[in-house]
């Protein structure tokens, strides 16, 4: 008679040579799967582009002359003018460092130092600061007191104080 534990090991043989059987006989039965299109969006056609014609080319060489931009009759650059119309609210001093800070006509907050390209602060005596661009040309501003809003609602009403006083 047989015990069970004998019979456990040639069930999990007999079941090993039925896997490699089935195994071997389906081997060449693999076939490809058909082939799917992907799903695309529709696609605009692209518009064409406008003629080229070598015409304007040969009639305008590109080193001629005429092709360079206009330059400004302005003396006094767009940055200079900015400078002309801001107001000096503050300037910082550190050492041999200052800094100056200017509030444009548009909002912008303009920062010039010492060391500060293509204009710089040049002198600043307490009161009035001289600026200087790379080409010498050069602006002078005053400084102006800007009373916040708080020292504005302290202030009884009909009373204005001078500028230079807080």
């Amino acid at each position: 008679m047989m015990k069970p534990w004998q019979v456990t090991p040639w069930l999990a043989v007999l079941v090993l040579l039925a896997c490699a059987w089935w195994w071997q006989i389906g081997k060449d039965a693999w076939h490809a799967p058909s082939p799917r299109l992907p799903e695309l969006p529709a696609l605009a056609d692209i518009p064409t582009p406008p003629a080229f014609h070598a015409q304007q080319a040969l009639q305008r060489p590109l080193f001629w002359t005429s092709r360079r931009p206009v330059s400004e009759g302005d003396s006094k650059g767009g940055f200079a003018r900015d400078l002309m119309e801001s107001r000096l609210t503050a300037v910082f001093t550190s050492g041999k460092d200052q800094i100056a800070v200017l509030k444009s006509k548009d909002g912008r907050t303009l920062k010039l130092g010492t060391d500060s390209m293509p204009w710089r602060l040049e002198s600043f005596d307490g009161r009035r600061a001289i600026f200087v661009s790379a080409d010498q040309q050069r602006v002078e501003r005053l400084l102006e007191y800007a009373p916040s809003a708080e020292s504005k609602a302290a202030q009884p009403p009909g009373q204005h104080r001078p500028p230079g006083l807080q």
